[in-house]
């Protein structure tokens, strides 16, 4: 039995990736603020077993408690792997910093980088004698590795959490049962957070016509094709542990 913990997954790449799964053998938690009925529909249809969570992980004070209920209901000695996809995340706020709300600025913190930070303190505590192969993958992004104007928070969550993957891959190097935990950059995709880009003011957001023009000119990557390729990626036995993939790499 293979299981995956996708979090986000009520639509995007978190949906697209779960999707892809609905397939024998392989049992998948799905956590969101909303249920997918679709997607419990095709896993039913396909005989998969599939629950959803309906959480709002920008709430950490709920997390610890959160993994370990989920680990407490897999069944360790038939599971063969355990994959854990921090895919949640929001772009907002998009504004050049002395204009953005605080509130705002706390909770894409929280749910970006302070979420999967603690998802992952507790997947590592809870399964350290776990001897199956165990995978984080942590969604990361082309604004970690440059600044954008108006993305001040959204970047500097996504190179915190480059730099927690790289940190925490590192210190799996002595573990009895490690851990491989990566980042994933899934480039420019058709989703939901592409909408809200298109739709900041110019005066918050310099670039937004080029982000516009993506749309306009087809060249938004399918979230479809994205999780394929990650997927193909994170099931395979060449993942380097610690390092911070780009989609790039695979296309």
């Amino acid at each position: 039995m293979n299981v995956f913990i996708i979090t986000g997954a009520s639509k995007g790449l978190g949906e697209a990736t779960a999707q892809l799964l609905l397939k024998e053998n392989n049992e998948l938690i799905l956590i969101a603020r909303n249920e997918n009925e679709e997607l419990v529909r095709h896993a039913k249809e396909a005989g998969v077993a599939l629950r959803f969570l309906n959480e709002d992980l920008s709430n950490h004070d709920k997390i610890p408690g959160m993994v370990k209920s989920i680990l407490g209901s897999i069944n360790k000695e038939k599971a063969e792997s355990v994959f854990f996809i921090n895919n949640a995340g929001m772009v907002d706020p998009i504004k050049p910093a002395g204009k953005s709300d605080p509130e705002l600025m706390t909770k894409s913190i929280h749910l970006n980088l302070l979420t999967p930070m603690l998802i992952t303190n507790e997947f590592l505590k809870l399964t350290e004698d776990w001897d199956c192969k165990k995978v984080i993958v942590n969604i990361s992004s082309g604004a970690a590795n440059r600044p954008i104007y108006g993305w001040n928070t959204y970047g500097t969550t996504k190179a915190g959490l480059d730099m927690f993957t790289k940190s925490v891959g590192h210190e799996q190097g002595t573990a009895t049962n490690p851990a491989i935990i990566i980042s994933f950059s899934p480039g420019i995709m058709d989703t939901d957070m592409q909408g809200t880009i298109r739709q900041a003011d110019k005066e918050d957001f310099t670039n937004v016509e080029v982000f516009k023009n993506y749309h306009e000119n087809g060249e938004l990557r399918s979230p479809g094709f994205v999780a394929q390729k990650m997927l193909d990626l994170i099931r395979s036995d060449g993942m380097e542990n610690g390092r911070v993939y780009d989609i790039k790499e695979f296309v």
